[in-house]
């Protein structure tokens, strides 16, 4: 889809995902690394036996080709900046400072180079501020507002388990990409693409950004903690605590919803308790539509409702996450099964719809995330190398480029291969 296009990528392990997605696009993705190799190399996670370089290098640099060079040496830097000149498309997450020194921003080569599309990605922007602005996974989540709903009770809020606030903006830079090149072809002008991590996770949650946008000013978890009953319907009031259930091999996303709206899910799930034996009366034949009614009513107490929760864990913590969602395709229940990193690697719908990619880590075939959609008709998305070793495509890439292999006084072919 993307054949005719050539993309310098400047980036590190905060930018590196917006480069494999064009690269997967069929466009000529060139990784450009110092000599000690990216930072990204080093990134988690690193499998046992493949200490080479990290699984987060092997997955988001695949597709690509890979060169390196010296950026204290000028030289050096000057066939970056003519590799930038032929390219379509610039993309750096590198340090604001690194770049301007080097005379690679967007400001140095759209001066030379009007028509060329120059994509940042940063913790805040390129300008404002916070431009400059040190920066880290976690200040990154913290200052685009989703961790502030994460808390138990009033307790500090829960950091996100693993680094992907830069997952986010980089996707959104691929795309940005996309629709600069495109308005390219309309106007024949190039455009810089600035994209502000901080503002990827605003879009992201987005539902609380328009919630406030709208005069929501008071949001849930700004609010005193309040035992409540769920009587919405929908089960959108219950406690996270009661949305999540243990079954045998792990966790489920389930709701105990009550009203004319939902209840009939609850009422399917009971049944299948019932026919199993693992709930007694008179909690087995509620219906579960009229709950709230019969809570208003003072016919049912909380403590009768704890008795149904109760049927409802034990009952779970005796079926596997497979038993559970086979049941609510089978019974119409209103659950899904929460799956971990073994659950989708061994999943057959993901290994049928040829998600995965097989590569080359140091000597080993290993998978690593492929497909992200199929194209009908065309050959669509999908990894077409490895990831490069450092250096690995030096001379093929300044020949490709730039028609030639500059004197290795420019560039250092053997010590980039080192």
């Amino acid at each position: 889809m993307l054949e005719h296009l050539r993309v310098l990528d400047l980036t590190d392990e905060r930018g590196l995902l917006c480069g494999r997605l064009l690269a997967d696009l069929g466009a000529d993705v060139v990784q450009v690394e110092p000599f000690a190799g990216s930072s990204a190399r080093s990134a988690p996670p690193v499998a046992d036996g493949l200490a080479v370089s990290s699984l987060f290098w092997e997955t988001f640099a695949a597709g690509k080709r890979g060169i390196a060079v010296d950026l204290d040496d000028e030289a050096d830097v000057a066939v970056v900046r003519r590799l930038a000149a032929r390219a379509d498309v610039v993309v750096t997450s590198w340090p604001r400072d690194l770049v301007e020194a080097v005379g690679l921003d967007p400001v140095s080569l759209r001066a030379e180079r009007p028509e060329l599309v120059y994509v940042a990605v940063s913790a805040f922007g390129w300008e404002g501020p916070k431009a400059r602005y040190a920066d880290s996974d976690l200040v990154v989540w913290a200052a685009g507002g989703p961790l502030e709903p994460h808390r138990d009770g009033d307790r500090a809020p829960l950091r996100i388990s693993a680094p992907q606030a830069y997952l986010h903006a980089a996707a959104d830079a691929a795309t940005g990409a996309m629709l600069a090149v495109l308005a390219r072809s309309a106007t024949g002008a190039g455009q810089v693409v600035d994209v502000s991590a901080q503002a990827s996770l605003g879009v992201a949650t987005l539902g609380r950004v328009l919630a406030h946008a709208v005069g929501d000013d008071h949001p849930e978890w700004h609010q005193a903690p309040v035992k409540r009953t769920d009587q919405s319907g929908s089960g959108a009031a219950t406690p996270n605590s009661l949305k999540k259930w243990y079954c045998r091999d792990g966790m489920i996303e389930l709701h105990l919803s009550m009203g004319p709206a939902a209840g009939t899910f609850t009422n399917n799930l009971f049944g299948w308790l019932r026919d199993e034996g693992a709930v007694e009366e008179p909690v087995a034949s509620w219906d579960w539509r009229t709950v709230p009614d019969r809570i208003v009513a003072g016919e049912l107490e909380e403590s009768e409702l704890d008795v149904a929760r109760a049927a409802v864990r034990a009952f779970l913590l005796t079926k596997t996450k497979a038993e559970v969602l086979d049941a609510a395709i089978e019974r119409r229940l209103l659950c899904m099964s929460i799956f971990d990193m073994s659950d989708l690697a061994a999943s057959p719908h993901l290994e049928a719809r040829g998600f995965w990619a097989e590569v080359d880590v140091a000597g080993v075939t290993t998978r690593i995330p492929g497909r992200i959609a199929h194209v009908t008709g065309a050959d669509g998305p999908r990894v077409r190398r490895r990831a490069p070793r450092l250096g690995e495509h030096q001379e093929e890439v300044l020949r490709d480029w730039l028609g030639h292999a500059p004197a290795a006084a420019a560039v250092d072919l053997e010590g980039a291969a080192r």
